[in-house]
Formats: C-alpha cells, sequence, structure tokens
C-alpha cells in the first residue's frame, strides 16, 4: 500500500481510482457506451425503459430486484452502472435540498 497525501495523490502523483457499484442509474453526468442504451435499457424485447422514457425511476427498481434474485456480482454486472470513487472522502452524490446519498 503506497501513501497517500492529502490530495489523495501518491508520492508519484497518481491518484487511487476505483469503481463502486451502485443500485441506482443516476442520470448525472455519467460514461456509456451508446449501444448499451439502444440494444439494453430502451430495447422493447427487455421491456425495461420506453423510448424517451425516464431511465432512472424505470431502472433502478430492476436492478435492485435482479440483484436480490441474482446477488450482487450476477444481478448487477448486465447493468455496469457504477461510481467512480475518488478515495477522497467526499460523498458520492448529493441534492439541490441539502440531501445526500452515500454509497460507500
Amino acid at each position: 500500500v503506497e501513501s497517500m497525501s492529502s490530495s489523495g495523490a501518491n508520492q508519484d502523483g497518481f491518484h487511487q481510482l476505483s469503481l463502486t457499484p451502485t443500485l441506482f442509474w443516476y442520470d448525472n453526468t455519467h460514461i456509456v457506451r451508446t449501444e448499451h442504451y439502444r440494444d439494453f435499457i430502451y430495447n422493447p424485447v427487455f421491456k425495461m425503459v420506453a423510448r424517451g422514457g425516464f431511465v432512472e425511476d424505470k431502472l433502478s427498481p430492476i436492478i435492485k430486484r435482479s440483484c436480490e434474485r441474482l446477488g450482487l456480482k450476477d444481478g448487477h454486472a448486465k447493468f455496469g452502472c457504477y461510481l467512480l470513487d475518488d478515495h477522497s472522502g467526499d460523498v458520492f452524490t448529493g441534492h439541490l435540498d441539502g440531501g445526500s446519498y452515500n454509497t460507500a
């Protein structure tokens, strides 16, 4: 384990980053392949989200049920939603009303 400075960087200036699985689909800034939306999220065969529908409201309960049924690893794998954790100790997501949800 390399020592980290207060900025989160090790002595070489690199930052530790990791992906934390989340059971919620957040619609804020994210990276995703177009094919994932087209071929999975909006695919009418899976009946998850109608094209133009609000993904966050529809998909989060489906992810949760899948993980309850198959376990976190198998139930989460096909959804691929993670939060990028920079290990700063800051809250991952927040709301304008002052509420927050810490997934760590």
